[in-house]
């Protein structure tokens, strides 16, 4: 990407609308869920191995799953969420995992009991924002200029596309070196744009899923960034600068406009040596 569609994505507006007979069978939806009009709610989402394993049977699809994650650490987030008076709806087509079962009654598992072709649309489309990794659903809310918060990005090469979103990445551990890979490392080598689980293996490096704490703090920036309480630091706009200054030097993503987490550049400085 250049510069110019990054801000064509970020301020251009949403071309697709819903019907009346659509919104109507969306509040439908919504309703059946508990969720009411006066109601707001995320959709969070873990990429996982289930659906290429039974959309694409017939192949090995094990090169990709450095890439997924678990649905389990993002539950420190929806519980905040719900804490808030939110609703948090758990995504997905064919899911590796349901939900444990619990009292809380604002976190929802769509994706095994309510899950629709129509509801992942809607619904991805009328949430306050949307936590996700990088996943394909992730551009459906972005369609209808949806915040994302996204946690376990990877490759580097891939930062989420519009100006009000939030990202973190997995972090690279390198076996060789015993400790993480810092940013300018991860590019410089080339392993920005690993796009296969064989490319990490040959080079003894072990992308680490980002923790629940971390996705929780995700959550927190983007929900109160929204709500106009969340405040950056000076600090915060150097260390922002300094990774984008990093980043920007790699064609895939010069230009990119979203913002990496703000506690996680605070927690990982080392990062951007």
């Amino acid at each position: 990407f250049q510069t110019k569609e990054y801000k064509e994505f970020s301020f251009g507006k949403p071309k697709l609308t819903f019907s009346l007979s659509e919104e109507e069978k969306g509040k439908e939806l919504l309703k059946r869920m508990g969720i009411s009009d006066k109601n707001w709610f995320i959709c969070f989402h873990a990429r996982d191995s289930k659906y290429l394993e039974k959309s694409l049977s017939s192949m090995d699809t094990s090169y990709h799953d450095f890439r997924d994650c678990d649905i389990k650490n993002y539950l420190k987030a929806a519980k905040y969420i719900s804490s808030q008076g939110g609703y948090a709806i758990r995504m997905g087509s064919i899911v590796k995992d349901k939900l444990q079962e619990s009292n809380n009654k604002k976190i929802i598992d769509y994706a095994a009991k309510f899950r629709t072709d129509f509801g992942d649309i809607y619904l991805s489309a009328k949430c306050k924002f949307f936590l996700v990794n990088n996943a394909g659903i992730n551009l459906v809310s972005q369609i209808f200029n949806v915040p994302n918060a996204q946690a376990n990005i990877i490759p580097l090469k891939y930062p989420p596309l519009r100006i009000d979103n939030i990202f973190i990445p997995k972090k690279i551990w390198s076996l060789k070196m015993r400790r993480f890979l810092t940013f300018k490392e991860i590019i410089n080598r080339g392993i920005a744009d690993y796009d296969y689980k064989e490319q990490y293996n040959k080079d003894d490096l072990i992308p680490m899923e980002n923790t629940a704490e971390e996705i929780l703090e995700l959550a927190i920036e983007m929900n109160e960034k929204l709500d106009g309480k969340f405040k950056y630091t000076k600090n915060d706009e150097i260390l922002q600068n300094k990774f984008k200054s990093i980043l920007n030097k790699h064609h895939h993503c010069r230009g990119f406009l979203s913002r990496i987490g703000t506690m996680f550049l605070r927690k990982n400085k080392e990062l951007l040596k």
